[in-house]
């Protein structure tokens, strides 16, 4: 009788099957472009550009590299109030002309919407907020920036390490 291969000999078996096909897969269907789900062309593209101003690129990538756009979009699918908070947003800054400028400007006028009363200072601060939930989501966000390394054991926790806490 033949013996049953292990669960773990299965898993690694799809693994690399999964790893081959992937590499042997022409680089069209590897890199496949998102189409946004709840959000035009146009403000998806403005979003993309948004997200890298709040979290742009340093040592690590930015929100953009990192699909805080994409995951932004894809949760506006369970959040009606959110993506009419969104959208109204960015027909917003497109009237005052955001596609237009060029990046100091851009900020500058994203500074404006940050201390702003009402619409514009509730749409910067929903802005801001999934940015930041859908960055630190991510594996760039989480492990390469914050050094996050999953479930590990520690034998003790140091605590805060900087002086003025100490």
């Amino acid at each position: 009788m033949a013996e049953q291969p292990t669960r773990r000999a299965v898993l690694v078996q799809i693994a690399a099957a999964t790893a081959a096909t992937t590499a042997l897969s022409p680089p069209s269907l590897q890199a496949q472009v998102y189409t946004p789900q709840n959000l035009s062309a146009a403000q998806y593209q403005m979003l993309t550009a948004l997200v890298d101003l709040i979290i742009p690129p340093s040592d690590t990538p930015g929100a953009a590299a990192a699909g805080a756009d994409q995951l932004i979009d894809e949760s506006l699918t369970r959040a009606q109030q959110r993506r009419t908070t969104l959208t109204a947003g960015l027909e917003m800054l497109e009237k005052d002309g955001f596609s237009g400028l060029d990046q100091a400007a851009r900020v500058n006028l994203l500074t404006q919407y940050s201390e702003a009363a009402g619409e514009r200072g509730e749409f910067f601060q929903l802005l801001k907020d999934m940015t930041v939930d859908a960055y630190y989501s991510t594996e760039i966000g989480l492990a390469q920036e914050l050094g996050y390394q999953g479930n590990t054991y520690l034998r003790e926790f140091p605590g805060c390490q900087h002086e003025e806490h100490q």
